[in-house]
Order: structure tokens, then C-alpha cells, then sequence
């Protein structure tokens, strides 16, 4: 559960999310998961045309009505941010990622990652 802290340059208190959270941000912004040998190839070519959303400060989740309560950023819808590249930058990178480490597609995004896999490999 995140929980709310004050950095210590900061003059607001922000929401800190666990190692475990941050592996599901990382899987819901990218699509694979968030450790093994994909990693570097996939930071390489994904953070260039991430933009961190700044009314959550990256991290997905927002203050909710209470003092210390928190809600989901209804600007990035979660995801701590947007990806700014195109349509065929975001498909490209996931062919690449792909031909090396098909494995490590994750969650609900397998059968639209193949579509696009197939899509590449058959060009």
C-alpha cells in the first residue's frame, strides 16, 4: 500500500509506492515484466518517449479527499506517465524486445504484443 512521505528537498509530502508496486507500474507502463535480462533493451528504448506525469510525480497515484488518503492520477490513468513516441515507435519496440526476449511479455498485453510481433516479423 503506498504511503505518504516527505522528502527531504521537497516541500510537500509525496507517495512513496514499495519495490512490489513499482514492478506493477513498470509491467502496466511497458507491458513486460519488470526484471530479467530484457531489462536494459527495453529501458533503452521505452524511457526515451516517457514523459512522468507531473501531478503524480511518476508514481501513479494521486491525494485522495482525506489527509492521508490516496487515490488512482486521473491524468495518466495509473501509469505514472505517457508515452510520447508514435504508434510505430511503440510497435518497433516491442518487436525488438520481442525477437530477443519473448518470455517476458506480461499480463493481459501477450495476445496484442504477438499481433504486433507477427506483424514485423512477417515485413
Amino acid at each position: 500500500m503506498p504511503r505518504k512521505i516527505k522528502p527531504n528537498n521537497w516541500s510537500q509530502k509525496t507517495w512513496e509506492l514499495s519495490v512490489v508496486e513499482h514492478w506493477c507500474l513498470y509491467s502496466s507502463q511497458t507491458g513486460f515484466q519488470p526484471t530479467g535480462p530484457h531489462h536494459q533493451l527495453l529501458d533503452q528504448l521505452f524511457f526515451p518517449h516517457w514523459q512522468t506525469c507531473e501531478i503524480c510525480n511518476g508514481n501513479g497515484i494521486a491525494d485522495g479527499p482525506g489527509e492521508d488518503t490516496w487515490k488512482n492520477c486521473p491524468i495518466c490513468f495509473s501509469n505514472g506517465g505517457f508515452y510520447t513516441g508514435t504508434t510505430e515507435q511503440w510497435e518497433k519496440m516491442i518487436f525488438r524486445v520481442m525477437d530477443e526476449y519473448p518470455e517476458y511479455v506480461c499480463g493481459n498485453t501477450k495476445e496484442r504484443y504477438l499481433t504486433i510481433y507477427h506483424k514485423y516479423a512477417n515485413t
